[in-house]
């Protein structure tokens, strides 16, 4: 009997550890409080969640039944959502055939650089390994900028739009193929800036590059706000589009799940090659990655090939990189 109710306290005590966190996700975007930092952590509450059931199905079987509800919600949060990815490009004719439209394959990947702490080198050879096309940086420092110059960045990626800062928070874009500035996302605390690249045989796609203030410090309404804008600036552009960045929030977040649903999908969630659950945050030291805040989004009417999270030396950050096609 003693054994039967210590799991039952013990179980009872897991499961109020995860219940705020998943009021939390139920609450987030209508009170942006801490609630978003508490709904950030569901992936963690998944953890006492499920051990009160397997605790409660042991010691006194009748209160796993209960304590099922909680743990069952968190996961089902968590499981890869189903994936939508378009297959127009892998069943269509070859291209070698003449038959099919061409289709425009595209390798992007994104870092937080650690206010400018990222080592040059060890991104020139993710560059050289992976066939990267597309490199977008946060926390970008006009000292780093002169860093990657000096490592040979010019010769992979010659072309460039960039708004560093001096000591964090700038933001830039390199690519293979020429861009064409655009304004860039308006009434943001750090800089988004956008492009377009006109690839040989492509159609014409836009580029941004983002980092939302954090809802962290009593700033959890700036960031509602931020995510917002960057909504609405990318929601009203007609073509295949690419938003990458560190975007301080995760599908447990409402503002996030808003933003999807403008016309994107996160690739990690498409990919069929993918290391689920790819989280970027925090990954600094020997530090264990728990929620994903760094992503690559596509418009629907691109195939994701590839998605993994890629350790970038001296960062706090997992880079994510992404294979995509467009047709």
């Amino acid at each position: 009997m003693g054994h039967d109710v210590t799991g039952l306290v013990v179980a009872l005590v897991l499961t109020a550890l995860a219940l705020p966190t998943l009021l939390a996700r139920l609450a987030d975007g209508h009170r942006p409080t801490r609630v978003a930092q508490l709904a950030a952590l569901a992936p963690m509450a998944v953890v006492p969640a499920t051990a009160a059931v397997i605790i409660a199905a042991a010691t006194a079987g009748w209160l796993a039944v209960p304590l099922a509800v909680p743990a069952v919600i968190l996961w089902i949060w968590q499981l890869p959502p189903r994936r939508r990815n378009s297959h127009q490009a892998a069943a269509g004719p070859s291209r070698e055939s003449g038959t099919a439209p061409p289709v425009l394959g595209l390798r992007l990947l994104t870092i937080n650089a650690r206010g400018g702490a990222a080592e040059p080198a060890a991104i020139l050879r993710m560059l050289r390994s992976h066939n990267v096309d597309v490199l977008a940086v946060q926390d970008l420092t006009s000292r780093m900028v002169s860093r990657l110059a000096a490592a040979g960045l010019g010769q992979l990626l010659p072309f460039s739009h960039l708004d560093p800062r001096p000591r964090s928070g700038g933001t830039g874009l390199w690519a293979r193929w020429p861009l064409t500035p655009l304004p860039p996302v308006p009434g943001l605390t750090e800089p988004a800036p956008r492009a377009r690249i006109d690839p040989l045989g492509g159609r014409p796609v836009t580029l941004t590059a983002v980092h939302p203030l954090a809802p962290m410090q009593g700033h959890a309404g700036v960031w509602q706000r931020e995510l917002a804008l960057i909504r609405q600036t990318v929601a009203g552009v007609e073509g295949p589009q690419v938003v990458a960045g560190d975007f301080n929030a995760s599908r447990d977040h409402r503002p996030f799940r808003d933003l999807l649903a403008a016309g994107f999908r996160d690739c990690a969630d498409s990919s069929p090659h993918r290391s689920w659950p790819g989280f970027t945050w925090p990954a600094a030291g020997r530090m264990l990655p728990v929620m994903r805040l760094d992503h690559v989004l596509v418009s629907r009417t691109a195939t994701v090939r590839m998605t993994r999270a890629i350790r970038v030396p001296r960062t706090d950050h997992h880079g994510v990189l992404a294979a995509v096609e467009f047709p």
